[in-house]
């Protein structure tokens, strides 16, 4: 035996004695109590995963069920074998249980499985420092009372290891709960939980037949038992132990700051934030703020080395210093200190995770040389799909996240991230060319199966699986030519512009019907289709030029501000003297410009209110509560809003405003014509997102985000993070009270980007109906006088041939 698989083994034997976890899959019915744990928050989960080798369903009775298969195979043992080998260090810690509901998981409701799609599953992560010593499903649902006993079951696995059978009773369909126990050796990092489907019935079995189903509640519970594993401090395992891409989970990283919150820390932080949100991306971060070391768990420490928190002592360090050293409350608990002799030096080693987290040492000290970045491009953040070329979708999902299976695989998606400030001549819409394959052979019935292709949950165009040949395509095929696309169907449709914002999502959804089989011949139980990678998405035809304010670009795609994904035309405006609430709403905010860009903000710059003059170039995002208001009110001065007096209301309009607004935009005046009044305190929680042209620079924007306390403040960050809110988020005025959001639209236009000279007639007409009539009426105005020149000069000219005519008679 191999030393690694004799240390594996003892290990194994190590776990199994410590926890007496069971091996064998046993069915019973749930106890009434059941075991709870809020220790870790939901784990919310991918779409369905299919393994890449499906186990089959076998007829196995829950009550009776066979040992496991040998569960401790090779290729699954090596996989949690690095995790396992810290098992003997763990201390005395008391086993924590956590229990998610299926829905916690990613469930959108019940796992409904037909013979068409007999597969659903769930994918979910175990943090890097937690050890499964037990776990243990308890499902209900219902099967269909069409269902064979002796043939149908749904077969339930963990990473492909056997977990369980249901079998269908027809005189009692629903069923639960029962509880399986899994064996924790089943568990790695990343997880797919499993049910197969499989049905028989009297007579032909026909996969499409609506009456065989099977479904698993949303409402299933997943319980697992986690100990602690001793901590690893690695630079090189960054995010980890803050943040592990494996758990589909909010996170929460506190950050603790000297209480002086000097711009320099401040920037350093931000850039350090928005890595952690590039890393989580669309999960959502939030970084609570404090002065001391938390008591328990993990904290970043950012300043200079003179200032850090007593607990940690005065560590030594000769530059720019990154370091992560043991919580001195927590034995398990890591501190990652980002730290220098001068806050220039706290910046460059901010700079060390937010630029070299590639090059971080398997140690847990690093000295961090100067690090040179390059200025950024318009529009060119990594998150965002070039517009100047189409793009593959291969480039932007993995080929496997293209790929279904059975008749009905459910949607495939393809998330993409655009600039929402896209225009085209005359609204011409984009380019979308489909690739797909299907089955070869007489196996669909192509007159029912087709693909039907959408964007964002908007439906685009439907196409058949299998085109029919023309006679020409099939007299090139007999000669060897056009055989490269053999089996491939392709097609071209278009996408009009206002489907496409911020955060779009393709979806392609596979609906076939097996053919007939003469003498009810079983044809295929699986199919795999899939969308070509090398279909694409072309955007080439837009240009970059959008009328402000729009609060929705901002929630979809941080726009204005994410023009340059560094933040390098941007500002942030803050109180002199900052709390911690305001702060940690900073941090916030700029975790959601780095998951929006993937791209740290190394260009944004802090100011007070005293200073804004020093960035009067630039885009300005304003956090402060009402109490320190009186300073930054003057910033809101070209919108229809003003703070006084500890409040927000509604500003006083001008008739030579109203006027004026005819010319930009007549609509807006219509509306504007009897404006709902807003006035509040924004107290309570509440809070107020406003946008609006800044004062200081034509063509710049001004966002500010006030609240009376903080509460408010923290949750208008959430809710820009928020996919559920975005639609919510519309207008120059959003006032937020937990979920509850209300959108304004009173603020004068003004218009951001620029399109060629050729183009600015479109522009300048576009959507503006009004405009279009002045220019007509002018036009013909001109028409007139230059026929009225012409005739008149024609009849002087006919005068005077007559006078002539007249002399010589």
């Amino acid at each position: 035996m191999r030393p690694r698989d004799m240390k594996m083994v003892s290990l194994i034997a190590l776990l199994v004695f410590a926890t007496g976890a069971q091996a064998a899959p046993i069915a019973s019915k749930a106890p009434a109590h059941q075991p709870t744990g809020s220790d870790l928050p939901p784990l919310p989960a991918a779409a369905p995963v299919a393994p890449a080798a499906q186990p089959s369903a076998q007829a196995v009775d829950p009550a009776s069920a066979a040992p496991a298969s040998d569960a401790g195979s090779a290729s699954n043992a090596d996989a949690i074998l690095d995790n396992a080998e810290n098992a003997a260090g763990v201390g005395t810690d008391v086993a924590t249980v956590h229990t998610y509901s299926l829905q916690e998981l990613g469930a959108q409701s019940a796992l409904t499985m037909r013979g068409a799609a007999p597969l659903q599953g769930l994918q979910f992560g175990i943090p890097a420092d937690q050890l499964v010593t037990s776990a243990r499903l308890v499902v209900s649902g219902a099967m269909s009372p069409n269902l064979q006993p002796d043939n149908s079951a749904v077969t339930i696995t963990l990473n492909e290891q056997y977990i369980g059978t249901l079998r269908p009773d027809p005189t009692h369909p629903a069923f639960g709960p029962l509880s399986f126990d899994i064996n924790p050796i089943f568990f790695v990092s990343g997880n797919r939980l499993n049910f197969n489907f499989a049905s028989g019935s009297k007579g032909c079995a026909d996969p499409t037949n609506g009456l065989q189903w099977a479904s698993v509640s949303e409402h299933s519970q997943l319980q697992i038992t986690t100990i602690p594993l001793p901590p690893r401090r690695q630079l090189a395992r960054l995010p980890q132990p803050f943040f592990d891409k494996t758990v589909r989970q909010k996170v929460v990283i506190p950050f603790v700051l000297a209480q002086t919150f000097d711009p320099e820390v401040l920037k350093a932080s931000g850039i350090i934030a928005s890595w952690f949100g590039q890393q989580t991306d669309f999960r959502g971060v939030n970084f609570p703020v404090f002065s001391t070391i938390p008591q328990t768990g993990n904290a970043i420490v950012v300043g200079v080395a003179d200032e850090l928190p007593a607990a940690l002592g005065r560590p030594s360090v000769s530059g720019p210093t990154l370091m992560e050293v043991a919580n001195p409350s927590d034995p398990n608990g890591t501190v990652l200190l980002v730290t220098g002799r001068d806050r220039d030096e706290v910046i460059t080693a901010s700079k060390g995770i937010g630029f070299g987290s590639s090059a971080l040492p398997v140690a847990s000290r690093m000295d961090v040389a100067p690090i040179d970045v390059a200025p950024r491009l318009a529009n060119d953040a990594p998150s965002f799909i070039p517009t100047s070329r189409p793009v593959r979708l291969g480039e932007l999902v993995p080929v496997s996240a293209l790929q279904g299976e059975g008749y009905t695989p459910g949607v495939l998606s393809v998330p993409f991230r655009v600039s929402p400030d896209l225009y085209t001549w005359r609204d011409r819409p984009y380019k979308l060319n489909v690739r797909f394959r299907a089955p070869d052979g007489p196996i669909l019935d192509v007159a029912r199966s087709h693909l039907d292709v959408g964007i964002n949950n908007t439906y685009l165009q439907s196409y058949s699986l299998r085109e029919q040949s023309s006679v020409v395509d099939q007299l090139l095929r007999r000669v060897g030519v056009g055989t490269q696309n053999a089996g491939v169907e392709q097609h071209t449709l278009t996408i009009p512009p206002w489907m496409v914002f911020g955060q779009d999502q393709l979806q392609f959804y596979f609906d076939a019907a097996p053919l007939a089989q003469p003498g009810c011949r079983p044809g295929p139980s699986l199919i795999h289709m899939s969308v070509d990678p090398d279909s694409t998405i072309d955007l080439s035809n837009a240009y970059h030029i959008t009328r402000m304010p729009n609060l929705a670009y901002m929630a979809s795609a941080g726009y204005p501000f994410t023009t340059y994904a560094d933040l390098s035309r941007s500002a942030v405006v803050l109180p002199d003297h900052p709390n911690g609430t305001v702060v940690s709403a900073y941090l916030d905010l700029m975790g959601f410009m780095g998951a929006t860009t993937w791209y740290p903000v190394s260009g944004v710059d802090i100011v007070s209110a005293d200073h804004v003059s020093d960035v009067a170039d630039r885009n300005l995002i304003v956090l402060s509560t009402l109490s320190n208001s009186a300073d930054v009110s003057a910033l809101l001065a070209n919108s229809a809003y003003q703070i006084s007096d500890g409040r927000l209301h509604m500003g006083l309009r001008s008739t030579l405003s109203g006027v004026w607004n005819i010319f930009q935009d007549p609509m807006s005046v219509m509306s504007n014509t009897h404006p709902t009044e807003v006035e509040t305190t924004l107290s309570g929680g509440v809070g107020a997102m406003v946008e609006a042209e800044s004062p200081l620079a034509s063509g710049r924007t001004v966002l500010a985000l006030l609240s009376g306390d903080g509460q408010g403040l923290d949750n208008l960050v959430q809710i820009l993070g928020q996919r559920k809110n975005q639609a919510k988020v519309q207008g120059d005025l959003v006032l937020a009270h937990g979920d509850d959001l209300t959108s304004y639209r009173s603020s004068p236009l003004y218009t951001v980007g620029t399109v060629p000279l050729w183009l600015i007639p479109d522009w300048y007409m576009h959507n503006h109906p009004f405009r279009v009539i002045v220019v007509g009426l002018v036009g013909c105005l001109l028409v007139v006088a230059v026929l009225v020149r012409a005739l008149f000069r024609h009849a002087m000219f006919r005068r005077r041939q007559l006078q002539e005519e007249r002399q010589k008679s």
